[in-house]
């Protein structure tokens, strides 16, 4: 394997992975059955008793 060879399969390899890796984060940030657990993960911040 040339280093030209090696170079244009990790950049290919890279653009794909992270690609697909952005799909799988947009699918299951926009994914409705997940709307609890972010509106949980949103209150989990504040206090409870509402003082500061």
């Amino acid at each position: 394997m040339t280093h030209d060879l090696l170079v244009y399969l990790s950049k290919t390899v890279g653009l794909i992975w992270l690609v697909g890796f952005f799909v799988i984060v947009v699918i299951r940030t926009y994914s409705p059955s997940r709307r609890s657990a972010h509106d949980r993960a949103a209150r989990s911040i504040l206090d409870e008793e509402g003082g500061i």
